[in-house]
């Protein structure tokens, strides 16, 4: 069974997945160093900046080498840009938004659309703008065309509120995140090749927990990141679609749960790979090299253990005192497999789909208890002896009732599954030199 952190069905609307529009009806922007022009109605020019003030949708055409689309449209209002254009600015972001309902950025067919920012993050009317893309409200990136996003010393996209990735073919490179938002980060589908100097993907709010979340539906995306792939300041939840990630930290990180139900999950580069305060894998495919932990669950970072509803964290109750919760991604002060302390909110749970995982660190490695119920799972590494292939809290069970399980690494710290389980299994430890082979034969001489 899938684990639902979010309401899968209310995190794309009809009209998100439409990018449909009426031409006829359209004010038409034509962009213009010498002097940009506007044919209908809702729009204005100013030396170098469009702004759009009605809802309405409004098709950008031509070519700005330094200035800016502004929304600046009423609380209710929804506004469609259909874009066919290149904006560059070097003071501001190409597209600031700073009042709508909700703002759809619809790459038109076949279109090559350019937004870059050249210049640092500043202070201006439109508030603290640090991204080539800068909106307050929500925003949806749909259509079928192309779009290159730059920013050389800020982020990429940066949304205030939701930001949902439904299609188009997009390449964002960033000094720091590739993609930023508050709330939450959707992925429906589309190629999106994301190039960060820290994360991929970022999505936090300082100031309500609940949000902060990051949902794979489907699409295509190729991260490379100097931090973190992917990092979700309370839930994480692929249920489809294709991630391959470059990390110089984390893979996929989440401060609190994260699951992973479908889709194609492949982590080449990591510190750790993937990492929660819980974490369960139900299906899909799962590929992980990683220099510590592939799989890790830290335990809940508040102290608490809780449920999950559509946005966040609900329900929340005591939990036992947190001695080894640190998520900081630094390497820890000593090896795990019992000698450091236990956190009863940590788990790892895998009852289906198929994980490899190659790691330098502990291959799984829960503070609390680890759960396996179905699925293959393998793992190869550590060759170190201040790691295992498998590793569970001091007080916690490792168990397994069905599926596969084969995980080979040094014998120092290695660990196997608790007599509780109600599925035979073996800890076997063998010599010999890379390459030879171990060979399980059943009781009648057979491989």
């Amino acid at each position: 069974t899938a684990t639902s952190l979010v309401d899968a069905s209310s995190q794309f609307t009809d009209r998100d997945l439409d990018a449909s529009y009426d031409e006829s009806g359209a004010t038409r922007v034509e962009l213009a160093d010498s002097g940009s022009k506007v044919t209908g109605d809702g729009a204005s020019v100013d030396g170098g900046t469009v702004t759009i003030t009605e809802s309405g949708t409004y098709v950008v055409s031509g070519s700005l080498s330094d200035g800016r689309i502004v929304v600046s449209a009423g609380e209710e209002d929804k506004v469609q840009v259909v874009d066919g254009a290149s904006v560059g600015s070097s003071s501001s972001a190409a597209l600031v938004v700073t009042q709508a309902d909700k703002v759809f950025l619809t790459l038109a067919q076949g279109s090559q659309n350019t937004l870059t920012a050249s210049g640092a993050d500043v202070e201006s009317d439109y508030g603290n703008v640090d991204g080539a893309v800068f909106s307050k409200s929500d925003l949806t990136i749909n259509g079928d065309g192309n779009l290159s996003v730059s920013s050389s010393q800020g982020h990429g996209i940066v949304c205030k509120d939701d930001l949902r990735l439904v299609d188009g073919i997009v390449d964002v490179s960033a000094a720091g995140h590739a993609i930023q938002a508050n709330d939450s980060v959707r992925v429906n589908g589309g190629a999106w090749t994301l190039t960060a100097g820290t994360d991929g993907i970022h999505a936090e709010n300082d100031e309500d927990s609940s949000k902060g979340y990051v949902y794979l539906a489907g699409g295509s995306l190729g991260i490379t990141a100097g931090s973190d792939g992917i990092d979700a300041g309370s839930v994480l939840q692929v249920d489809g679609g294709s991630v391959s990630v470059a990390a110089q930290d984390d893979g996929l990180h989440a401060e609190y749960d994260l699951a992973i139900n479908g889709g194609s999950v492949n982590v080449t580069q990591s510190y750790e790979g993937v990492e929660g305060a819980r974490v369960s894998i139900t299906g899909g495919e799962t590929s992980v090299v990683s220099s510590d932990d592939g799989l890790n669950a830290a335990g809940d970072p508040t102290g608490s253990t809780g449920t999950m509803d559509a946005t966040g964290v609900t329900s929340a109750t005591d939990s036992t005192s947190v001695t080894d919760s640190a998520q900081s991604g630094q390497a820890p002060s000593a090896p795990s497999g019992g000698m450091m302390g236990s956190d009863s909110s940590a788990s790892i749970l895998i009852s289906g789909g198929r994980v490899v995982v190659n790691a330098e660190g502990d291959g799984i490695d829960s503070n609390g208890d680890l759960t396996i119920t179905g699925g293959e799972t393998y793992v190869s590494g550590p060759t170190g002896d201040g790691d295992g292939a498998i590793d569970y809290g001091d007080g916690s069970t490792a168990t397994i009732s069905g599926g596969i399980v084969v995980a080979a690494g040094s014998a120092g710290m290695a660990e196997g599954f608790s007599a509780s389980s109600s599925q035979g299994s073996m800890l076997v430890a063998a010599s010999g030199d890379a390459g030879d082979v171990v060979t399980l034969k059943d009781s009648g001489g057979e491989t």
